[in-house]
């Protein structure tokens, strides 16, 4: 029974994050909290309206959009940088004029760090918009003025950061700013932020368990802006090939809740004449998303930009073989596990092919990436090093008996 630092009263965790219940990110957040309270870590969920809620224009947050109601929510509304007709000529103009997301941005921050000020740590999950650069700030500013220790984990890069980097240097106030690669790292260096205050950590998935099926489809996840840096274009130019040669292989599309150009990406595939060997999904999550990736005989990710962090870890924890680019974060996961590509479509079709004709070994494969997904990527691991972490900032350390189980 291993021997892991926690607590020695219970570290109170302010933690702010997306709580939206059908988007990867605040799944993200919920399994980590679920697990950092399973170790006996006092977490407060502070949340707010976003652009995912049906309320995101309203004074008022749909109980029923999120993941539970065990948190502390902020109901102000969320104005997008650039509107459009479909929000009205006054809010258009408010924003266009007044700067209203700008003001409503700065409002959020204060509001979060009002909710989070009783904390022994604050933890705030940093994405875009509502979770992004702007409230994540004005945190900073106002826990270093009344002595308030604060980490960050940064997920994206905001465009307001990239404008005006001078704000970066704030990651400097922070006890600690988590990324998961170094790949981001390095973004966040380039931006202007300290190398010594950022640590990489793993991203963490659910262990399910694995169910004997039989692998036919392909996976791929378009994220949430299809269009950008996803390899979309050469996947259906690939498929498009694997067609002519009379190969009918099924592939299954899923994308991030408002994904930005899907219906754009859904008519590319008609005119590329691969629609009818394509299924889309909205959002997959739980169960139904390890159902999928152990039904997939691999996981394509032809990415150039962003980060692959999602399909990279669901694919490695259901023993899915992975068809990759080697950019951004994918070679820090896969290593020497991963079926490497140029990213255009040839040599997609060059890698699914080898795949169909059983010239690889997709099974010993496949046992290699789970297996060192249940070594590095679980939340418990994630959740306790989290926690020892929180226990040296907060100055709460003692050493405590925990028995970890996982499925095999």
């Amino acid at each position: 029974m291993p021997n892991h630092t926690v607590p020695e009263t219970p570290v109170r965790l302010a933690y702010i994050g997306c709580w939206y219940k059908n988007d990867m990110y605040s799944h993200n957040c919920s399994h980590l909290v679920d697990s950092l309270r399973t170790i006996g870590t006092e977490v407060d969920v502070v949340t707010s309206n976003c652009r995912c809620f049906s309320t995101a224009q309203k004074f008022a947050m749909g109980k029923d959009e999120m993941i539970d109601e065990n948190c502390s929510a902020i109901a102000i509304p969320y104005a997008p940088r650039y509107p459009g007709k479909k929000h009205g000529m006054v809010k258009y103009l408010a924003v266009k004029i007044f700067r209203l997301d700008l003001i409503l941005a700065t409002t959020r921050g204060f509001l979060y760090y009002k909710r989070a000020r009783r904390a022994d740590v604050i933890h705030f999950d940093q994405v875009l918009e509502a979770f992004g650069c702007i409230p994540l700030f004005i945190v900073i500013v106002l826990a270093h003025l009344f002595g308030k220790r604060v980490v960050v984990t940064v997920h994206e890069v905001d465009p307001f950061q990239r404008e005006h980097k001078w704000l970066n240097r704030l990651y400097d106030k922070c006890a600690e700013v988590f990324v998961y690669s170094e790949n981001m790292k390095q973004q966040v260096v380039e931006l202007g932020a300290g190398a010594g205050n950022i640590k990489v950590i793993r991203y963490g998935t659910l262990i399910p368990e694995l169910v004997q099926a039989d692998r036919k489809q392909y996976i791929f996840f378009g994220g949430h802006n299809i269009l950008r840096g996803k390899g979309y274009t050469e996947l259906l130019e690939a498929w498009a090939g694997l067609k002519s040669k009379g190969m009918q292989i099924p592939l299954l599309i899923y994308v991030g809740h408002g994904c930005n150009g899907l219906q754009e990406a859904k008519e590319l595939a008609v005119r590329k004449q691969v629609a009818d060997r394509i299924e889309w999904r909205e959002f997959c999550s739980g169960e139904e998303l390890a159902k999928e990736y152990q039904r997939s005989k691999a996981c394509i990710i032809p990415y150039t930009g962003g980060s692959a962090r999602h399909p990279l870890t669901c694919a490695m924890v259901n023993a899915t073989p992975v068809i990759a680019t080697r950019a951004v974060d994918i070679p820090e996961y896969l290593g020497e596990l991963g079926i490497y590509i140029d990213g255009s479509a040839p040599s997609i079709v060059d890698a699914v092919s080898e795949m169909e004709s059983g010239r690889r070994d997709v099974s010993a494969l496949g046992k290699g990436l789970r297996a060192r997904a249940i070594a590095e990527l679980g939340y418990h691991r994630g959740a306790e090093d989290l926690a020892s972490e929180y226990s040296r900032i907060a100055g709460k350390v003692q050493l405590l008996q925990i028995e970890t189980k996982i499925v095999a």
